[in-house]
């Protein structure tokens, strides 16, 4: 009784809680926490024989710096390379940066702002998520946090072991400097604002503070020119939009109306309570130069240059907003503060679960299901055939991990798109069904080269970044939603003229539609994306009969989302990449197309899908059933970064 009185006496009680509470939301069925494909990418980089080898291709090619990646090299070879092995140094150090958060905020502000501020760190999805991953992004968050707890006793304390301080800020900004690019500029942006704010008594040993941390990064100076010369990810990374910080935000309050209302609720109550005059201007513009510069430097980088601006980049700057938004807040007394932690963890910990589906998600990795859902086929009654797209050396690991032996086509062994369709053409007549199982990367036109040979989706199973499909070969259930076949009057078609179709030939009924050398542009099908769609990871599929007279070079099968005032999307495919199948080239062909609205730059709004046939090559060919499909996708596709 006298150490709990102690204990209570001493405010250990409600961050005691809020560790416990960060503990349990990490540590939860750790052992079944798998690896994401850039931890199986970084792990696939340190098997080499020596360190010079493990800089030159394990580091340099990569991207990042070479902190995190040497770590794991030597970490996996002590320990080993299991899941929750890996992951642990990056755990704890997730765990320790609550410590850190709430430590800064007892310097520059009060304890109610450190509560707040470790208590939403505590049990946000952004940071749970980065404490099981075991890359740079927790381990960059750390490492800043420690170098601006002891830059803020060399600013806010100088009189007190300067020197020491001094060494330990040089040593944690190094280390910074080291794990990431961005968390590397962050301590620069944070070096640099010391200059005008510091004790000039301070000053020169300071700045000698600031010159051995660039010497003690020289020796990384050649992997960062050569990683600067070979850009960023845009390969797979698009140019950030104009509301990228407003995605952020979202993201970062779980895209919930209850967190939206607790932050706000938070902010005006501290602002009720607080005098203008005790308002703390200078340290609110330090705060949130601290916060919005990364994300200016990084968007207008990745605008102009390449792309390299996503969430998990600003990991190392996000902290500081807790101080734009509540460092107004007077301490309270303890009952308040209790009140005010429970609520937070309460609230973070239902929205992680309920809405963000945190652990439903993380917890089950594409990769290991498409071999699961794989396995689970077996039947004697039942000729499969499975194809998998997903990364062969992480589709082997599962394979091993789990003991199986699944017989299956690896989708990475046909040369395009075109050899895939040419495998299906030889090989569906000797199968009932066709089990695909696909990462997000997968050609949006796979599934429309299956379903012309296994036209239904018996089941369809989603997950984080891809799902898994059984087709069988009944007939497909779904309608279309326009069907232009030229037997009757279509209203939702435009620029139809008469004249050009024809009862000489078709495919289907009796009719259908020319084009000449004369024709650039036919029938086009205008409607409201609204009324097609129920979900924005939603897919519109697109097909058209096609009967060449001569080549289809530049017959290009087009679908657009428009506003009134802009193109959201355009995309077009080559008709001639389906004749490879046709030998004769006289044959009636299928000619696909299909958007993938997860990956277009905005499905909100009033947007309206137009498709056609360009003739841009002015070619001779017919056309007839000129359909379009709203099939439904994958609802969590992104779903632990997009609302879902």
């Amino acid at each position: 009784m006298k150490l709990l009185k102690e204990s209570i006496h001493k405010n250990q009680i409600l961050p005691g809680i809020i560790v416990l509470i960060a503990i349990a939301l990490r540590f939860y069925h750790y052992f079944q926490v798998p690896f994401t494909h850039d931890e199986f990418s970084a792990l696939f980089r340190l098997n080499f024989e020596s360190f010079s080898d493990l800089i030159s291709y394990g580091v340099k090619t990569d991207g990042h710096p070479a902190g995190v990646q040497v770590f794991l090299y030597y970490w996996t070879s002590l320990f080993g390379t299991s899941e929750w092995i890996v992951k642990l140094p990056f755990t704890i150090l997730g765990i320790l940066s609550l410590f850190l958060i709430y430590k800064i905020s007892m310097i520059w502000y009060n304890r109610t702002v450190g509560l707040i501020s470790s208590a939403f760190m505590a049990s946000m999805q952004y940071t749970i998520m980065y404490s099981q991953i075991a890359r740079p992004y927790i381990a960059g968050l750390f490492f800043t946090l420690l170098m601006v707890y002891y830059w803020s006793l060399m600013i806010r304390k100088p009189e007190e072991k300067f020197w020491l301080h001094s060494v330990l800020f040089i040593i944690s900004a190094a280390l910074s400097a080291y794990i990431h690019h961005f968390s590397l500029l962050f301590a620069a942006i944070v070096g640099i604002s010391g200059l005008f704010i510091i004790n000039k008594k301070y000053l020169k040993n300071y700045i000698l503070s600031g010159i051995v941390i660039f010497v003690l990064y020289i020796p990384h100076l050649k992997i960062f020119f050569y990683q600067l010369h070979v850009g960023g990810v845009e390969g797979w990374l698009g140019k950030p939009r104009y509301d990228f910080l407003l995605q952020y935000f979202g993201y970062l309050f779980h895209y919930s109306i209850l967190v939206y209302a607790l932050v706000t609720g938070l902010v005006v109550f501290g602002a009720v309570t607080i005098r203008f005059r005790s308002f703390k201007r200078k340290q609110f513009l330090l705060f949130i130069s601290w916060f919005l510069l990364p994300f200016l430097i990084g968007f207008i980088y990745s605008r102009n240059v390449n792309a390299v601006l996503q969430f998990s980049v600003l990991i190392f700057s996000f902290p500081y907003l807790f101080f734009i938004l509540f460092g107004h807040i007077k301490p309270q007394k303890e009952a308040v503060n209790v009140v005010i932690v429970l609520l937070i963890l309460g609230v973070n910990t239902l929205t992680l679960i309920q809405d963000r589906k945190h652990y439903r998600l993380f917890y089950n990795s594409i990769y290991e299901a498409v071999i699961k859902d794989s396995q689970n086929l077996q039947s004697p009654d039942l000729k499969v055939i499975k194809i998998i797209d997903s990364d062969d050396r992480i589709t082997d690991y599962y394979n091993n991990k789990m003991n199986t032996d699944v017989d299956f086509v690896s989708y990475r062994s046909f040369i395009d798109e075109m050899d895939f369709k040419r495998f299906l053409e030889e090989n569906y007549r000797n199968y009932d069904a066709l089990y695909f199982g696909a990462f997000s990367s997968s050609s949006e036109l796979n599934l429309l080269f299956i379903e012309e040979y296994f036209p239904n989706i018996k089941w369809q199973r989603n997950y984080f970044q891809g799902s898994t499909f059984l087709f069988d070969k009944k007939e497909k259930s779904e309608q279309p939603a326009t069907n232009l076949d030229f037997e009757l009057k279509n209203e939702k078609w435009n620029g139809v003229e008469n004249q050009r179709i024809t009862d000489s030939v078709s495919f289907s009924g009796s009719r259908s539609y020319v084009y000449d050398s004369n024709t650039e542009w036919g029938p086009i099908y205008e409607n409201s994306l609204g009324n097609l769609i129920s979900n924005k990871n939603d897919f519109i599929d697109i097909s058209v009969k096609i009967k060449p007279d001569e080549t289809l070079d530049q017959v290009i099968l087009v679908a657009a989302l428009d506003t009134e005032k802009k193109n959201i999307y355009w995309g077009g495919t080559d008709c001639e990449k389906f004749t490879d199948l046709d030998e004769n080239g006289t044959e009636w062909i299928n000619c696909y197309h299909a958007i993938k609205l997860a990956d277009a730059k905005s499905t909100d709004g009033d947007l309206i899908l137009k498709i056609y046939v360009w003739n841009r090559g002015r070619r001779n060919f017919i056309i007839d059933d000129f359909k379009v499909y709203a099939r439904k996708g994958n609802p969590v596709l992104y779903g632990l970064y997009e609302k879902i």
